[in-house]
This record gives structure tokens, sequence and C-alpha cells, in this order.
């Protein structure tokens, strides 16, 4: 980018050519975000702005932008959000990046906690490895009676979480508790989940660095590694369903698209039923669902 490039659609023509010769995936996109980001503008406005000059800090600012985003840093830290679910939530380096296909999964969790024919008073989920909070946070917001219990081992992603929470104004449903696993859960809880969902490490050791440089490079290993195979997390979450969830309770995992098969079965050794995988945007296995137990908690009320 030469000094005389000062307007906006310059700006985004040119940003445009760069990324896509580093490789960037969807390089306008990238080149509008960063741009509007650093001008205060939705995407819309910039075309019909196209002609504004750009100058002074607000260009010596995008210019650090591009670089950073050249080097294989991920927009969402650039910007310091993330849109999940048609809302915003704020993110940091350090902590896992939400992608679109955990969508998917909270749109699963949504039709388990609203059946048809019955609904549950004041569900309580559990949420392992909440990361920036995306989605308890979202599971609070669609359904105004839900409570969430969630832990992440990273201090700074329950904080983060804790951030986003007070600012879509859920924290009172929402208690963020740091540790691994199981292990910082209230005891109060022992049998009383109605839903169980992580989207939990699953990548297997040996493919990490060959994840994109953006992934295996900025996003924290332990929200990726999930072992050997990558199922050891799965196998985690399984060890603790007769322990916190409620007799019919259900579980919701997001899953590596090969892996749908490996986690039903170690599901189902843990007792599980009615398993059912759900496909992402690409038409890829991407959640898995289940039910626990063979009774219906009895607290389920209201034909």
């Amino acid at each position: 980018m030469t000094t005389k490039l000062k307007t906006v659609r310059e700006l985004i023509q040119i940003t445009s050519r760069y990324f896509a010769e580093k490789g960037i995936s969807s390089p306008r996109l990238n080149a509008e975000r960063l741009l509007g980001d650093v001008l205060s503008l939705p995407r819309i406005e910039l075309y019909l702005q196209h002609d504004r000059p750009v100058t002074g800090p607000e260009l010596t600012r995008y210019r650090e932008c591009v670089k950073r985003r050249a080097a294989g840093e991920p927009l969402q830290t650039i910007i310091g959000a993330t849109e999940f679910y048609s809302r915003s939530f704020k993110v940091e380096p350090g902590v896992f990046i939400p992608r679109p296909e955990t969508e998917i999964l909270v749109q699963e969790c949504v039709k388990i906690l609203t059946p048809p024919d019955r609904r549950l008073i004041s569900p309580h989920v559990l949420e392992i490895g909440c990361g920036c909070g995306v989605i308890g946070i979202t599971l609070a917001m669609e359904m105004p009676s839900l409570l969430v219990t969630a832990t992440d081992v990273n201090p700074e992603a329950v904080r983060l979480s804790e951030h986003n929470a007070r600012r879509l104004s859920v924290t009172p449903r929402i208690n963020f508790v740091t540790g691994d696993g199981f292990a910082p859960v209230p005891t109060s809880l022992k049998g009383k989940i109605d839903l169980l969902v992580s989207n939990p490490p699953y990548v297997r050791q040996e493919n990490i660095d060959d994840l994109p440089r953006e992934v295996s490079q900025h996003d924290p290993h332990e929200a990726l590694d999930g072992g050997r195979d990558g199922l050891d997390h799965y196998r985690a979450l399984a060890a603790g369903f007769a322990t916190w969830l409620c007799p019919g309770g259900a579980v919701a995992v997001e899953i590596g698209c090969d892996q749908a098969e490996a986690v039903i079965e170690i599901f189902e050794r843990a007792g599980c039923r009615d398993t059912i995988v759900a496909q992402d945007y690409n038409n890829l296995p991407r959640v898995v669902t289940a039910h626990w137990g063979h009774e219906d908690r009895l607290d389920m009320l209201l034909p």
C-alpha cells in the first residue's frame, strides 16, 4: 500500500489483492472488516462512503491491522470481537475463538431443551470448556428460564466469559467457574444437570501443527489437543454422565468430522441412548447428541 492510496475504495481493493497473495481466505471480507473497525463503520457504510479519504492515525492503524492479519493473526483478535448467533462477543488473544459451525451445537441444544410435547421448569445446563462464553450465554439468551454453570481450565477464558455475560445481561443466570473438567462444578448439582454441552478439544496431537497458522499459532493448544486419537475429552465427559446428569438428561458435543462413530460408541458404553448426528454447513458430521439413562426426569411437567 503506497501513500497515494487513501480512499476507502482504494484501500479495500489493494488490501484484498494483498491478502489473496498471502493466502488469506475471504480476502475482501477481511479487508472490509478491518477497515470498518478502524473507521467505526458497518460494511454497508464503507460503500456509501467509498470516496472518503483515510489519512493520518486512521491510515496508520489500518496498515498495522493489515500487517497483523497478513502475518496470520486471526481477524477476530485484531478487531477484538466475533459474531455468534447474530450477537457480538468480545474475544482476546489466548482464548479459543469460536467457529461458525458451533452454532449447530447451540441449535441442537435448543431442540433438546424445548421438546414439542413438554417443557422443563428452569432447566440446568452444564458446559465444560466455555472459552469466551458463546455457547452458555447464547443458550441463556435464547431460553429465559435456563440456568447455566460453565467451566474452563483457562482463568482468562472465565474472565472473558463473565465480561460477555455482563455485557449481554445474563449474569444472574450463569455461573462461570475455573477448573479442569468437572472438578470445579458445585457438588450440589450432582444428578441435577438436564443437559451437558461441550465443544471439547478434539484435534489429534500429531495434527495440531498442520492446522492453519491462525489456529495452530494463536488458539491455545489446550483448547485444541484431544490426545493421541483426539477422543480423550469425550471419554472424560462420558465418565461424568452418571454423576452429573439427571435421569433422562442429555449430552450434546461438537466433534471432528471423522469422529462421529467413535464418539457414539464412547457415549453408548457410558449408558447413552437415542444418539443423533447433526451435519454442519458443509454437510459434514459436526454434533453428536444423546440421552443418558432410561427414565424421564420427575419434574418434567406441563403437556
